[in-house]
């Protein structure tokens, strides 16, 4: 499984804090035109962000950047 996760272990090195921001809103089920609105950016620059979350971590899908962030420990969940 940690090849889909990528191979580099060093999450906060590869993902910007603005990439957090924007994965943690894709965990939550946003679109990018809710993110967009949420962050007060353009809607491409939020699906932007979404695809380089996937490109520095080596992933295919959002849900895989969610299952990424739950296995780190990078989202508060209830």
């Amino acid at each position: 499984m940690s090849a889909m996760f990528g191979k580099d272990d060093s999450f906060n090195t590869r993902i910007s804090p603005r990439e957090k921001e924007v994965l943690a809103l894709i965990a939550a089920g946003q679109t990018d035109r809710q993110i967009a609105d949420a962050l007060v950016i353009s809607e491409l620059t939020a699906a932007r962000h979404a695809h380089n979350i996937l490109e520095k971590l080596q992933l295919h899908s959002r849900m895989e950047a969610v299952m990424y962030a739950v296995k780190e420990k990078l989202l508060d969940l209830p």
